[in-house]
């Protein structure tokens, strides 16, 4: 399957991102986003001090923080980032449960 070539030159990063998420829809971000959570999920899973409400808070407010920076630059819609939101404040609170009644 071919794709048009990006109209016009492609000066900055934002544009070539701008062009690959063109490409396919519009899911590149979101695509590579979830691929983090999962990467750093999975890496933290690993980690003797680490328990899982950690390892989901941390990979979620990063994710968060990636899906902001896309969502200023119009990689991904609003209600993609909203769902980091939410990821996020269920992982403070799962772990706020966890340090309360000693599980960690």
């Amino acid at each position: 399957m071919t794709y048009n070539p990006p109209a016009g030159n492609i000066t900055t990063s934002v544009d070539m991102f701008t062009w690959v998420n063109s490409v396919v829809s519009n899911w590149f971000f979101p695509a590579m986003i979830i691929g983090v959570w999962f990467i750093i999920t999975i890496k933290m899973m690993f980690n003797p001090n680490a328990t899982l409400s950690k390892a989901f808070s941390l990979s979620s407010f990063v994710c968060l923080i990636i899906s902001v920076f896309s969502r200023v630059l119009g990689f991904v819609d609003t209600n993609f980032m909203g769902v980091f939101i939410v990821l996020t404040a269920v992982g403070v609170m799962w772990m706020h449960i966890d340090n309360t009644y000693g599980v960690a």
